[in-house]
């Protein structure tokens, strides 16, 4: 029984990618060529900071350290750092930026 890929529907580009389970986002945008800036691409910067528009809860879990990043940044519920997480699900993206 072959397992479902997830789907990336990336807003802002109009793009959808499928992918294997458990891919980093950062990994998709290098081969996809959606409109996600990375900068230091280790969770420090913001530059990557998306919207999660469906699909929180089918990516990995944020580390304390992006956590309190994110709050550092005043961010919504709904963003993540995009260098930070692996798909486990279907998701849709928008880019936001730093």
């Amino acid at each position: 029984m072959t397992q479902q890929r997830p789907r990336v529907r990336f807003v802002l580009d109009d793009l959808d990618v499928d992918v294997p389970l458990g891919t980093r986002l950062i990994e998709v945008v290098d081969v996809a060529g959606a409109d996600v800036t990375f900068g230091c691409r280790n969770g420090t910067c913001g530059t990557c900071r998306v919207r999660i528009v469906e699909g929180m809860n089918n990516l990995s879990k944020p580390t304390p350290e992006e956590r309190d990043f994110l709050a550092a940044l005043e961010a919504r519920p709904d963003e993540r750092l995009g260098c930070q997480f692996s798909i486990h699900g279907d998701v849709s993206i928008d880019y936001i930026g730093s």
